[in-house]
């Protein structure tokens, strides 16, 4: 067991990294920052911003009825959507199969954490807490693997595996901890390379998430990462990193006009949840005061729009971009599909596909 002193400098190097990483106090004069404004902008129509508008009604039938969407990944003319299971469809919408069986047991997911797949081979990896199912790209299960720690996040690189872990209340001296790694495994789902990413020190178990997750975005520029912290924190987790060489660098600063609070239920009230890096956009997903904003920052104009909601489609509603495919600017959104009878089962929604100009 660690000693008194050794646990007081152990304490000392995780609060001196706690200030160093993440938060609105990083002092970098060479750090690019990007400012966020306090007020909204006018709204934005979608087809200003858009080289393609593509619009998939989702097929609606007897066990098909989708919940709240997660992700959504396209591939080989295939939409694969994830609610509480993965469903696959064809790009007219027609409904294929189930993805995997829902469960406890072998073979067999609770619920999806994460899913990515591998464009060169075609296999599919999905994770359901520290379960990891892989299937080939007949959608038949090849191999499963129980990790020794949770999966938060996963995502293929160049044909490897890469896994965002964080560890809920390790105890560490009379703290408790939330500790983040990030994991390149090998062949054999063994860690090869650990990049230990954030450490927080709080006075009681504290869990704070958020299902729709897009950590790792890969681009031409290289690797970057994003991850939110929801815990109670008076401070805004506002840096985007760039993973190089197996070290952590901040790469742009996104300086909130509007300070950090909590409510008298120590609630935060600004909340930014999602830093979305592709060749030409950012794109950032926050509440403030529970409600919700979309910026998008287009890099080659270096303009910023700070929008209620998302863009707004050609039938006035408002729509939130999700990445598929960010070195092509290539996002999605999902949308409600109106119905007149009210007496039958509301139907699966659109999945809109867009390119930004």
């Amino acid at each position: 067991m660690l000693n008194k002193k050794k646990i007081q400098i152990h304490k000392f190097f995780m609060i001196l990294t706690f200030l160093i990483l993440g938060c609105s106090e990083y002092q970098n004069t060479d750090l690019f920052s990007i400012t966020i404004p306090n007020k909204t902008d006018d709204p934005l129509i979608l087809s200003e911003m858009a080289i393609t508008d593509l619009k998939i009604q989702l097929e609606t039938k007897n066990g098909v009825f989708l919940g709240y969407i997660y992700n959504v990944k396209l591939h080989q003319n295939r939409l694969l959507v994830t609610d509480s299971r993965i469903s696959i469809f064809d790009l007219e919408g027609n409904f294929i199969q189930f993805l995997g069986k829902q469960g406890e047991g072998p073979g067999e997911y609770k619920r999806v954490n994460s899913m990515d797949i591998d464009e060169v081979t075609g296999r599919i990896y999905v994770s359901g807490y520290n379960k990891l199912l892989i299937y080939g790209p007949d959608f038949e299960l090849i191999e499963e693997k129980k990790l020794e720690y949770p999966i938060g996040y996963l995502k293929i690189l160049d044909g490897s595996l890469w896994i965002v872990s964080e560890e809920i209340g390790k105890k560490l001296g009379d703290d408790i901890t939330n500790e983040t790694n990030i994991y390149k495994l090998d062949n054999a789902f063994e860690i090869s390379d650990t990049i230990p990413f954030r450490t927080i020190v709080l006075d009681q178990i504290r869990i704070g998430g958020y299902n729709y997750r897009f950590w790792l975005s890969d681009i031409e520029d290289g690797l970057f990462m994003f991850m939110p912290v929801l815990t109670p924190e008076n401070m805004i987790r506002d840096t985007l990193y760039q993973i190089k060489d197996k070290i952590l660098k901040p790469a742009v600063r996104f300086n909130f006009e509007r300070p950090q609070s909590l409510d008298d239920r120590e609630y935060q009230t600004l909340l930014l949840y999602n830093i979305i890096n592709s060749s030409s956009y950012y794109v950032l997903e926050y509440a403030q005061d529970w409600k919700w904003f979309m910026f998008l920052y287009d890099k080659k104009n270096q303009t910023g729009y700070n929008l209620s909601e998302g863009l707004i489609d050609e039938e006035g509603d408002p729509v939130f971009l999700r990445p598929l495919d960010l070195k092509q600017d290539l996002f999605y959104y999902i949308k409600k599909k109106e119905f007149e009878d009210k007496s039958i089962e509301e139907q699966n929604p659109i999945i809109g596909i867009v390119k930004l100009k």
